[in-house]
């Protein structure tokens, strides 16, 4: 097995790949961006409690980063800075980002990403690729207007996402929007309702165009409060409901490699999961961490 280092710009990382000659078809790519996630908060990074089987395996067959740096420490600009690879300030974000309609002293609600940015997925579409994203977007204020730039200004061929969090809760949220056309309620949770997405995009491009290759984002907006686990997941960390949230993104994680496996594309697609900024709230303070890993398979 070909072990592979390869340094990154978030944290925590788990890449996913195969060793590709320059004749084979070229790479899909999947990023899989947790929210607040901290070092500490997986099995393989020696949290006591939590759960995570599938993350831990990656760990298991790969190389765990430990210096590294992600681009900003709290949300909005830890996102523009993957998306983009620049620092976010240049991009134009500073901070997190409030929503247009909550007026701050500093100005923050007119705060976004700059239309002028140049995108990874809008430079993969140049490329050929297909691309789409379902989860957290948090690079403007103005969600789904014409007045900012919006996923699908970004590149995005498919989008369904929310501004920031899922409101009211994680559980049966009310605010995302598909396509610039808003969804209404959702029966289900956050973290599963972005990973449907995603699964049911992957199915419809590997039936329709199977030669075409793709990038997906989904940022999904787990673990970040208020902690809402679904029923399935209750009790797993011992850990709280947190610990319960971390332990279900780490399900999802094994939801989509799954899906990979069974469409045949696990050999030439980059998987990559990590989180945005790790933890960041002082209410969650005993978990404070962060963490890298890579991990290539054959």
């Amino acid at each position: 097995m070909k072990r592979l280092l390869i340094p990154f710009f978030l944290l925590p990382i788990v890449i996913q790949s195969t060793a590709q000659s320059q004749s084979e078809q070229r790479p899909n790519i999947v990023v899989i961006l947790c929210d607040d996630l901290g070092y500490g908060d997986l099995a393989s990074y020696g949290h006591p409690y939590i759960r995570t089987p599938n993350l831990d395996n990656m760990a298991k067959e790969g190389i765990r980063f430990t210096n590294f740096y992600s681009a900003a420490p709290v949300c909005s600009p830890s996102r523009v800075g993957l998306l983009t690879g620049r620092s976010p300030n240049r991009a134009g974000v500073y901070d997190w980002i409030p929503p247009a309609n909550e007026p701050k002293p500093d100005g923050r609600e007119q705060v976004h990403m700059r239309r002028e940015e140049t995108t990874i997925p809008q430079l993969l579409k140049k490329a050929g690729y297909a691309t789409a994203m379902a989860g957290k977007w948090h690079c403007n204020s103005m969600f789904n207007s014409s007045l900012q730039p919006q996923p699908g200004d970004a590149g995005f061929d498919h989008w369904l996402s929310t501004q920031n969090n899922a409101f009211p809760t994680h559980e049966n949220p009310n605010n995302f929007v598909r396509n610039g056309e808003a969804v209404g309620m959702m029966e289900g949770y956050s973290c599963q309702i972005v990973a449907d997405e995603g699964i049911t995009w992957l199915k419809n491009h590997s039936e329709k165009n199977p030669k075409q290759p793709f990038f997906m984002y989904l940022p999904s907006q787990a673990p970040h409060r208020p902690c809402v686990p679904p029923p399935f997941v209750q009790g797993k960390s011992d850990a709280g409901n947190r610990g319960d949230m971390v332990f279900e993104f780490d399900w999802t994680v094994g939801r989509i490699m799954d899906t990979l496996e069974k469409l045949g594309l696990v050999k030439n697609t980059l998987l990559i999961v990590t989180s945005d900024n790790g933890m960041a709230t002082a209410a969650n303070r005993d978990v404070l961490s962060w963490h890298v890993m890579v991990t290539v398979l054959p």
